[in-house]
């Protein structure tokens, strides 16, 4: 194998990278800091009809409101997927509980929770990150985000939703924010009666990809940089650089 580096930590290749990307996570942009309380949920449930359920559920709490909120909670009524109202989302110490009906037809109730998230940048990068609890629940989660369009009516709008097929420990979700206020929603269906998910913290953070140069550790000499290779004839080729002239 050629040679990349030669002794003073001088590249000898072309293509070597100069500096590589590394992501930083900032901030908190949920309300309770990603842990749950039993009065984290709204205390009114939200009964959704429609097959638009997340529009529907939204716009019944009036947001956004860009002010953030706490997590409300909505359950599917029976009209358009099956009843859960009997079992809505529930929250206790760092646990929400989120639950599923299945009818003869196998045909999944809808339920879950959604916030509107605070002093967000728009067009800058988040990162969604869904702790669960171990369970052999089959199921799955959903997640996606709302917001107003910028486009007269300025309609309230969801963005593609991303299935996570359960079980899982963990869920990472990454969105560019659309405004100051999207709105993260998460959902929950099943083909099993009576399955559930439960979740032990919900944390949104700001994520930031940062550049480093390159640098390598050699023998006797240290830590050195790696700069982009330029054909250089001072280095003499008995350090390992191959002639260009070959």
């Amino acid at each position: 194998m050629d040679r990349q580096i030669n002794d003073n930590g001088q590249a000898l290749q072309d293509g070597l990278d100069v500096f590589i990307s590394a992501p930083f996570f900032s901030g908190e942009y949920v309300s309770y800091g990603g842990s749950f309380l039993a009065s984290t949920l709204s205390n009114s449930n939200i009964s959704t009809s429609t097959a638009s359920y997340a529009t529907e559920a939204v716009s019944s709490v009036n947001l956004p409101t860009y002010s953030n909120s706490n997590w409300f909670r909505f359950a599917s009524d029976g009209t358009s997927q099956p009843s859960v109202i009997s079992t809505p989302p529930t929250s206790s110490v760092n646990n929400i509980k989120i639950s599923s009906v299945v009818d003869g037809g196998g045909n999944s109730s809808v339920s879950g929770i959604f916030q509107e998230l605070k002093q967000l940048y728009t067009g800058n990068e988040y990162t969604v990150t869904i702790n669960l609890n171990q369970n052999n629940n089959i199921g799955t989660l959903s997640v996606s985000t709302l917001y107003n369009s910028r486009i007269n009516p300025y309609a309230l709008t969801q963005s593609d939703v991303t299935d996570y097929t359960l079980p899982l420990t963990q869920i990472t979700f990454n969105f560019n924010a659309y405004s100051t206020a999207d709105i993260l929603f998460i959902s929950f269906e099943s083909s099993v009666n009576g399955n559930e998910v439960d979740i032990s913290s919900i944390s949104v953070q700001e994520k930031k990809n940062y550049k480093f140069p390159v640098l390598t550790d050699l023998t006797g000499v240290g830590i050195a940089k790696v700069l982009r290779r330029k054909y250089n004839s001072s280095i003499s080729l008995d350090e390992g650089e191959p002639n260009p002239n070959e």
